[in-house]
């Protein structure tokens, strides 16, 4: 039976179709909603303005990629460039593409037309030709780039070239690195380099999801040579959801944490019933334990949830000898007999993350059904059937892909280790500033060169509850933020006796016009970084820098979102002044000749440069 407060009044067509779509994602499903997309709520719906230049017939994509949009909770608004015109587009001020204002700009190239030499002549050419080919196509893709660049700041979205089902040279093309698949390596491999001097390039990878699905159900040749649309019914969910994978990371709504259940799930059987010695660890249910090991080691945390003894599962974390997934690989873990809805809850608050950070798989449709009703912002993976699917369920869902991975992401379980150290040390303390002096912390407060750009726009995408104003920024914003005069942009760096916890806050200021105010345009701390004031230290040295430069007040706003409410007071904790509320959030002002904002004694600031170039 289901809480009294999950029951809900029927649902408008338009949420009905939102719902499919998360259910049962595909491309029937994804084609209503996008046809729905009008009837989105606008208070709930804010638009988001896609461009998409291209070679070949690309709308039988669109709803797809529409409704990804829409699943990340924005109205998309689409421009579609004329057949083949975006060098006319780029380089004319006035196209269609700038007066659409775009968020994100979507280039699809086809090889046959963007190349048809490389695609379908190649036995013409000769080792000379391929590689003048290849650098002529790299040096057009970075023109058509930074034209772009020039007038619009949005991500671009690009694919590479699938390999052909057939290539050029038959048996002949894999006896040699010379020939048609090789080439076709080495123009994808060249395009990338060549397109990282562009800021907020992302690529789509047509030439891996053709690879997994097969070239022949990818393309269809009849459509093509009819009316130049190559793309086959089989690949176009497929490829709408690759397009939502960098969506979701553009809109900052990343997964943080896979959430396992145990029988049916990890293992074949029931431990309660089957024992250690019944339930089976087959090769499939290890291959889905692997795949769990791979994202942990790309920086997601791992957490159970299950309704069983707590003794039983741990029993077999620990002593069960084909299981690959063991205790210490879990960050939190909610064994117990309460309803599954709570217990992530729990987890949520727990890693001090928010309940859409994650992700949880079950065998069981009822458990299923549940969360997704009662608690509809985690992300649900049904794994039913065969445990030999599993794996394949939980990679082709995307749920934490990224186009970056920082050290910091390398060492998150580590570091979630190192908390749980430090929370046994805070138990045995007298006081909390005892605790956090015998941490023996170390701040190291910077500006961000090459090495931290990405993980400083990454932690705007990504943060969400100690976060002032929530805006996102990509890595292009932040190298333009660096260049720009007067634009202050700091990181903030923590490590204690413990662990080294890295790159864990951001701030970026801006003058405002009249030059007597400095702006705090971000200020965020990873929730891995609450509770040890360095929060302060960071706010400290923003005051300190703004002294020395001239300005009388440092001006702040707080834009609340429905996950920052923890720093709603923020600014009139260090005693900033309020101005009359105007519109949107709250704004504080900080006289600079008579506020002060101490560092904690217990934080010491490191003089020595660990990374990028100190302030």
């Amino acid at each position: 039976m289901m809480p009294d407060d999950v029951a809900a009044k029927p649902p408008s067509p338009f949420e009905a179709a939102l719902d499919r779509a998360r259910r049962d994602p595909g491309y029937v499903a994804y084609s209503a909603l996008a046809n729905a997309k009008e009837a989105a709520p606008e208070d709930r719906f804010p638009p988001y303005r896609l461009a998409v230049l291209r070679n070949f017939t690309i709308e039988p994509v669109l709803p797809a990629i529409e409704a990804q949009v829409l699943l990340c909770g924005r109205r998309p608004e689409t421009y579609v460039a004329d057949f083949d015109a975006s060098a006319a587009e780029v380089h004319n001020p006035d196209a269609g593409l700038y007066r659409h204002n775009p968020d994100a700009i979507i280039i699809a190239n086809w090889l046959e037309t963007l190349s048809p030499q490389l695609a379908t002549a190649f036995p013409e050419l000769t080792a000379q030709d391929v590689a003048t080919e290849i650098d002529r196509l790299c040096q057009d893709t970075v023109m058509l780039l930074s034209a772009i660049r020039r007038q619009s700041n949005a991500p671009i979205l690009i694919n590479n070239f699938p390999l052909p089902a057939a290539p050029a040279m038959g048996i002949l093309d894999a006896q040699d690195t010379c020939y048609q698949t090789h080439a076709l390596i080495r123009l994808n491999q060249a395009l990338i380099a060549a397109a990282k001097q562009i800021t907020d390039v992302y690529w789509v990878d047509y030439f891996s999801l053709f690879a997994a699905h097969g070239y022949r159900h990818a393309v269809n040749d009849r459509h093509w040579n009819a009316a130049r649309a190559p793309l086959s019914a089989e690949i176009l969910a497929p490829l709408g959801d690759h397009y939502g994978a960098l969506l979701r990371v553009l809109f900052g709504q990343v997964r943080k944490c896979l959430v396992l259940d145990c029988d049916g799930t990890l293992w074949g059987g029931i431990v309660g019933e089957d024992g250690l010695d019944g339930i089976k660890v087959s090769a499939a249910y290890q291959a889905f334990q692997r795949e769990a090991l791979n994202l942990r080691r790309r920086g997601v945390m791992l957490a159970i949830c299950s309704k069983n003894n707590e003794p039983d599962v741990l029993e077999v974390l620990r002593e069960h000898p084909d299981m690959l997934l063991r205790e210490e690989h879990f960050v939190a873990t909610q064994i117990n007999w309460d309803d599954k809805a709570t217990n992530l809850r729990r987890i949520a608050e727990e890693l001090n993350i928010g309940i859409d950070a994650l992700v949880f798989a079950d065998d069981n449709a009822f458990e299923c059904d549940f969360i997704r009703q009662a608690v509809p912002e985690v992300a649900v993976l049904h794994v039913s059937g065969d445990p030999s699917g599993f794996r394949t369920l939980l990679t082709d869902r995307a749920f934490f892909d990224t186009p970056t991975l920082s050290a910091e992401d390398a060492k998150r379980s580590e570091m979630m280790a190192a908390e749980r150290t430090r929370k046994r040390m805070v138990s045995t303390a007298e006081s909390l500033e005892d605790y956090l002096r015998s941490l023996e912390i170390v701040a190291t407060i910077g500006v961000p060169g090459p090495r931290e750009i990405g993980r400083v726009a990454q932690l705007t995408q990504k943060t969400n509850q100690f976060n002032l104003t929530t805006r996102r920024y990509t890595e292009g914003d932040i190298e333009r933020f660096l260049a720009a005069p007067d634009t202050g942009v700091y990181y903030l760096k923590l490590r204690d006796k413990v662990s080294d916890i890295g790159l864990i806050g951001v701030a970026i200021t801006k003058p405002q016009e009249n030059g007597e105010r400095l702006e705090i345009d971000t200020f965020l701390m990873s929730c891995r970084a609450l509770g040890r004031g360095a929060e302060d230290t960071l706010m400290a040295r923003i005051a300190k820098d703004a002294a020395m430069n001239g300005y009388q007040e440092i001006v702040g706003t707080y834009l609340p979102t429905k996950k920052n409410e923890q720093v709603a007071d923020f600014y009139a904790k260090r005693g900033f002044a309020q101005f009359p509320e105007q519109g949107e959030g709250t704004s504080w002002r900080l006289d600079l000749g008579g506020q002060d904002i101490k560092i904690p004694d217990w934080i010491h600031l490191a003089d020595g440069n660990d990374g990028g170039d100190e302030q």
